[in-house]
């Protein structure tokens, strides 16, 4: 655990030794100023989560000192020690957010029980910050930030498809653009987000591990099959399978994953019994499965059988309007983690941003933020902190608007997209059911009523037949 940092600032030089060693004894990390100046000086070097202030200083005096540190970080509590008992100083320190205030002398006991009390509210503050994270994850699209049009879009899809908790998902984009991260979103707020969420990646595991490891195996099914081993599609029993780089599966997995999305029964290794589960499999790849599919690496009936709803993430140089949101975004969730003060890019910095390419999407952009905090020791992120490679980019003229832009393609209206996954949607249900629309309605969580009056509208609007 890393040591709580406090900073006392006396110009009782006697006071603040003596002190120093007291709470350094006590495991804290200590640094002392004897002026005001030296101490905002040391305050974005030394990122103390308490100050011990003196109100009566050389130079500039302790209210104003109190004011500039609650500038740079309001989280920093500051104790104030003075041998004045004046009400109205007492009462400016508190407006101006001081924590707690001691008259000198004072006992050390007393000091120090104030200094646990700041310490232990900020670590609880920090566990409920956390909490709040992570129940923005689960609730808040995981991680998935952007406003502009192409992620409200995806958020649309997400809600559809949340609503529906067996319908298979496909979802398509570069490396790094966050497809775990709406795989992730629709399950969490699906009916499932009780059950887990179960991730393998299939271009990381040799064919015999991608088998085992979804499917499990029996003891003795193999040499170093010691005991039984559950697979993931039976860990994961009532939530999510989600299936990265799926283009990667090997033709055998392949033919067996597409027996169990036809039948929801698999058999482990070395077993001839059927397990039903019921697991629903969200794949995604970045590689062009039509391809893959011509040249006989992917089966085109997994391919139809997974593609009954896909997604496209979009690559970062398509919604440069999220580049600083995202940026913003990643440099509060750093500082925050590595107990740094909050962290602003200057405006050079936000043009080097927005004019560069990102060809790693929005991964490549979370490393250079992550990256900067570390390196970085004041509160602006300077052009000094990012590396060589966006400094040296010089867009090329040619190929400006390309980059830019992406390229054109047929738009298809929001609505008609949404209509489409919905309709889809219901036609899944419809065949779990075997054409039972009572059965389907609950499945899907509405009446009955509701249900054929949407089947008649998708007949009206000549869309596909569903029966």
């Amino acid at each position: 655990m890393a040591k709580e940092r406090v900073l006392i600032v006396d110009d009782e030089k006697v006071l603040c030794q003596s002190l120093k060693m007291d709470f350094e004894e006590d495991g804290y990390l200590v640094k002392i100023s004897n002026t005001g100046e030296q101490a905002l000086e040391l305050i974005s070097n030394f990122d103390p989560g308490v100050v011990l202030l003196d109100l009566r200083l050389p130079g500039i005096n302790g209210i104003k000192v109190l004011q500039k540190i609650k500038e740079y970080n309001p989280d920093i509590d500051v104790i104030i020690m003075t041998a004045f008992g004046d009400t109205k100083i007492t009462v400016e320190a508190v407006k101006c957010g001081a924590f707690h205030f001691i008259n000198k002398p004072f006992e050390l006991e007393e000091l120090k029980k104030l200094v646990t009390q700041a310490v232990t509210g900020q670590v609880l503050k920090r566990e409920v910050e956390y909490l709040r994270y992570q129940q923005r994850k689960i609730y808040r699209f995981c991680d998935l930030v952007g406003q502009s049009d192409k992620m409200m879009d995806i958020y649309k899809q997400i809600e559809i498809l949340s609503q529906t908790d067996h319908t298979t998902v496909l979802i398509l984009g570069e490396s790094g653009t966050g497809k775990e991260l709406i795989a992730s979103a629709i399950h969490f707020k699906s009916k499932r987000n009780k059950a887990p969420f179960m991730e393998i990646n299939c271009a990381s595991l040799p064919e015999n591990l991608i088998e085992s490891e979804l499917f499990g195996y029996e003891k003795g099914a193999f040499t170093d099959a010691k005991q039984q081993k559950k697979g993931l599609l039976e860990i994961a029993n009532q939530g999510t399978v989600f299936l990265d780089e799926i283009a990667e599966m090997p033709l055998s997995i392949q033919a067996k994953l597409l027996t169990f999305l036809e039948k929801k029964q698999f058999k482990r290794l070395g077993s001839g019994k059927d397990i039903e589960v019921d697991v629903r499999i969200i794949a995604a790849t970045n590689k062009d499965l039509a391809k893959a599919i011509e040249k006989k690496k992917f089966r085109k009936d997994l391919y139809y059988r997974l593609n009954v709803v896909s997604i496209h993430a979009p690559p970062l140089r398509e919604r440069r309007d999220d580049i600083l949101v995202l940026s913003n975004y990643f440099l509060e969730e750093f500082s925050r983690d590595m107990g740094k003060a909050p962290k602003t890019l200057v405006p050079e910095v936000e043009d080097i941003f927005n004019a560069y390419p990102w060809y790693g999407n929005v991964r490549e952009l979370r490393n250079v933020i992550e990256r900067a905090v570390i390196f970085c020791t004041g509160q602006r992120v300077d052009k000094d902190l990012l590396p060589r490679e966006m400094l040296d980019y010089k867009p090329d003229p040619k190929n400006q608007n390309q980059t830019h832009q992406s390229p054109q393609k047929k738009q298809v209206p929001l609505d008609e997209v949404l209509l489409n996954v919905e309709r889809q949607i219901i036609e899944d249900a419809l065949q779990q059911t075997k054409g039972n629309k009572t059965s389907a309605a609950r499945l899907l969580g509405v009446s009955r009523y509701s249900l054929i009056r949407r089947l008649r509208k998708f007949e009206r609007e000549n869309k596909t037949q569903v029966r």
